[in-house]
């Protein structure tokens, strides 16, 4: 609609050229028209090279003289003109289309201009993908069995020929997302034996410590619950002068989350959203009568 616009509406006023004349060659009124795409590109995309922008100046150029082709093209039909001389008008003759034109062709493509910039060149994506290959692999825990999004080798779970694909909702993630949260000192999934078999936790934590710490009250109120008729221990929450533990059955496991004091009560739910991740790990992972096995 734009182009439109600035084709017809000089053709409104023809022949009246307000006064507007310029004695130079058309060579150099070009010159000067390039040179104006150039500077208002170098102003409307500062961070583009400035082949890139010399580039969209010749594509405006060319699209400007399709505008005053097509203004051409009105005034033959318009006013019976022979072609050649309505061409010259369209072009650059008639100086209130040619002024016009020029000034609103680098603005009715910028859009698109910006749009082919945002495009990332195919040579960039490979570089990226091959800066990947060459990131070193982290080390790798009994339980773990991460592939990332970078495309990682399949790890292997519970045998040498067993390979899967990891899942979103990878164990050392959740683990990692705890222990990332402002306060909490560690976190560790500890099985029914009180082995740890997952954690991230920081450098003056004991992990093996809250492990039995862990199973030791899981046994003293599965003792007591047995009495009131209660079989199922879903969570225990332990808030010291100094420490906040937070013990949660996921499965046949438990996670164990060791904060400061004063950590802030969000802490819960992120315990809790971390606490599903690893369900769904596992649950993903390995059968249930694996996961029965395990329990009993």
């Amino acid at each position: 609609m734009l182009s439109l616009f600035i084709v017809v509406v000089p053709l409104i006023f023809f022949p009246k050229d307000f006064g507007l004349r310029v004695d130079m060659s058309s060579f150099l009124l070009f010159a000067f028209e390039l040179g104006w795409y150039v500077v208002i590109f170098f102003v409307l995309f500062s961070k583009a090279s400035a082949l890139g922008v010399v580039f969209f100046a010749l594509l405006t150029l060319a699209y400007r003289f399709s505008v005053g082709i097509c203004s051409g093209l009105f005034l033959v039909a318009m006013f019976s003109l022979d072609l050649s001389s309505a061409l010259k008008l369209g072009i650059h003759h008639y100086l209130p289309a040619f002024l016009l034109q020029a000034m609103m062709s680098p603005f009715i493509l910028k859009s698109s201009f910006e749009m082919i910039m945002k495009k990332r060149p195919a040579g960039s994506k490979k570089d990226h993908e091959g800066l990947k290959k060459a990131t070193p692999e982290t080390p790798l825990t009994f339980f773990e069995s991460q592939i990332s999004k970078s495309g990682r080798d399949q790890m292997r779970v519970s045998s040498s020929t067993e390979k899967k694909r990891a899942k979103k909702a990878d164990m050392e993630d959740a683990l990692h997302y705890l222990r990332e949260y402002s306060g909490v000192k560690g976190a560790i999934l500890v099985d029914n034996f009180g082995l740890v078999v997952g954690g991230d936790t920081s450098s003056d934590f004991d992990p093996e410590l809250f492990a039995s710490l862990a199973i030791c009250l899981k046994e003293a109120n599965h003792n007591f619950l047995k009495k009131i008729n209660e079989s199922n221990l879903e969570r225990i929450g332990i808030h010291t002068p100094n420490l906040w533990i937070s013990l949660n059955q996921i499965l046949s496991f438990t996670l164990v989350t060791v904060a400061d004091r004063h950590t802030d009560e969000l802490l819960s739910v992120r315990i809790s959203q971390a606490a599903g991740m690893i369900k769904k790990h596992l649950e993903e992972r390995y059968s249930q009568k694996i996961l029965k096995g395990v329990e009993e």
